[in-house]
């Protein structure tokens, strides 16, 4: 049966709009453990959050401003645009371990503990070994391996592999794995894979104990790759021409393609259901149904939900077995949740 979406009351309100960024909206869910889900988003300099309970009651919001020291490790004046950075992309991440948030900016990498008030370290990008087909220097691509490894990509096309500790501190940078020829754009892992996409559509699949290389995907049509997810034994890549396309990580074939968008797809999700949710810049929110695996892959289109003049950055299952959605647009600060009905 065919899902419908209804635009829900209960919208999460922030404090700043939304940058024109893919995968502009990152969630912690709610858990036994912790009955509430923070929402984010990326503006400017900025990271903008609110969490909101289960019981409905007061939300509580929350800001970082991301800044790097001056000179003599004092604090930059605000004017001066040196010492000013960008937020490219922020992740709740879930580490067996420990719960952090993650900031992929221009020029560093900076991680806090979860609800941002504490900054943990700051990993400053190398200035002097700028990637040729890269004009700026920047982080983007957060994802969690093991028990305890953060990585994070970068324009030179490399993966920064920090190690966390259980608690304080003291983290550092354990390794960067090389293999990409242009700048990294997401990142995505299981409990065997890490999937690492760059700008000019090439995908590679590693292997998370050794990060040595599995396969790789060639780019196709040379549309660079905006979001990845995973379901199943399947990786899910969206593209900047609409385009999604799901392959089979054991020989890099193609399974089965959606012309998903008529404009860049901005971000995509799936959850364990095996729906596949995508936003884009054509204001529309689309979910597609995946069922079998990557040999006898079948998709089916489940919903369409138009919101007028939304350019769509963010999309977030709410519940991983629900059809429930966080959708974030460029310039609002309202992250609208939608509700299958």
């Amino acid at each position: 049966m065919p899902i419908t979406l209804q635009k829900s009351t209960e919208s999460a309100l922030v404090q700043w709009s939304a940058s024109h960024l893919s995968n502009n909206l990152t969630i912690n869910r709610s858990s036994e453990s912790r009955r509430s889900t923070l929402y984010g988003i990326s503006h400017k300099s900025g990271f903008t959050m609110v969490t909101v309970p289960d019981s409905g009651t007061k939300r509580i919001q929350g800001q970082v401003i991301c800044r790097i020291m001056g000179n003599n490790n004092n604090a930059a004046p605000e004017s001066d645009a040196r010492f000013t950075v960008y937020v490219i992309q922020a992740a709740f991440i879930n580490l067996p371990i420990r719960n952090l948030l993650v900031l992929a900016c221009t020029k560093s990498v900076q991680i806090y503990e979860l609800d941002g008030t504490t900054n943990l370290h700051i990993h400053m990008l190398d200035k002097n070994n700028t990637n040729k087909t890269e004009s700026s220097i920047y982080a983007r691509g957060i994802a969690g391996i093991g028990q305890n490894l953060l990585c994070v990509g970068n324009h030179q096309g490399e993966i920064l592999v920090f190690n966390i500790p259980p608690k304080g501190n003291n983290i550092f940078l354990k390794e960067t794995i090389h293999g990409h020829q242009f700048g990294i754009t997401y990142l995505v892992s299981n409990a065997n894979l890490l999937i690492s996409s760059d700008t000019s559509g090439v995908i590679l699949i590693k292997n998370i104990r050794t990060m040595s290389r599995i396969n790789e995907i060639q780019s196709i049509n040379e549309s660079g790759v905006t979001s990845l997810s995973m379901w199943n034994n399947c990786i899910v890549a969206s593209y900047a021409n609409g385009m999604i396309h799901l392959f089979d990580p054991e020989n890099a074939q193609i399974c089965g393609s959606i012309a998903a968008h008529a404009r860049c797809i901005n971000a995509i999700d799936c959850n364990e259901q095996g729906l596949l949710a995508s936003v884009g810049d054509d204001c529309y929110v689309r979910i597609w149904k995946l069922s079998g695996d990557a040999e006898s892959l079948q998709i089916s289109h489940e919903c369409n939900y138009h919101l007028d003049n939304s350019q769509l950055v963010g999309v977030k299952f709410l519940n991983l077995s629900r059809a429930d959605l966080a959708i974030s647009a460029y310039d609002s600060n309202d992250i609208i949740i939608l509700r299958a009905i």
